[in-house]
């Protein structure tokens, strides 16, 4: 049985998921823009639309109302990490790094809020802190050993592997 949306955002929320679970990102986010045409101070809404912006990478929209939203709601863990990650993707490392660090004082389990702040802290050239970020993200949850590979492996003072199995150990705190 499917519950129906009971609140405006959520229809719309509800439209735009469907739709970009369709590939269909372009009606998406006009249905998102609808939604806000209509309720302009909703945060999911916002927030909705930029992770959209962001991924067809209209990382100038995307920053823009996440700034609109973090404005409106500064206490949102949220918030703070896509606009954390749209700093990281513009190459503002230690922006983002801030925008992370805020994040997840206020939502420390935030694994992939932690690999982000990993990746800034490896490009501003803090390795021993940024390996120490990748290994507490990483830290009891497996699914992240693509994420933490990936920071670890594509920042221009990270470090390569040969094998799988060295990223693997060497993220575990196995240093051999």
């Amino acid at each position: 049985m499917v519950l129906a949306p009971t609140r405006l955002d959520d229809i719309f929320q509800e439209l735009a998921g469907q739709l970009s679970k369709a590939g269909r990102v372009e009606e998406a986010i006009a249905a998102l823009e609808s939604g806000l045409a209509l309720a302009p101070d909703s945060i999911d809404l916002q927030l909705d639309l930029a992770r959209l912006e962001l991924y067809r990478n209209a990382r100038g929209t995307a920053r823009a109302i996440l700034l609109k939203a973090r404005d409106a709601a500064p206490g949102r863990p949220d918030i703070l990490s896509q606009l954390a990650r749209v700093l990281l993707l513009d190459g503002e490392y230690a922006a983002a790094a801030d925008a992370c660090r805020h994040a997840l004082a206020l939502r420390p389990d935030d694994a992939m809020t932690r690999a982000d702040l990993a990746a800034c802290l490896l490009e501003m050239g803090e390795r021993d802190a940024g390996e120490a970020s990748l290994r507490a993200a990483l830290h009891g949850r497996p699914q992240m050993l693509g994420r933490t590979t990936y920071a670890l492996t594509a920042s221009s003072h990270g470090r390569f592997f040969f094998r799988p199995s060295a990223v693997a150990k060497f993220l575990q705190g196995d240093p051999a």
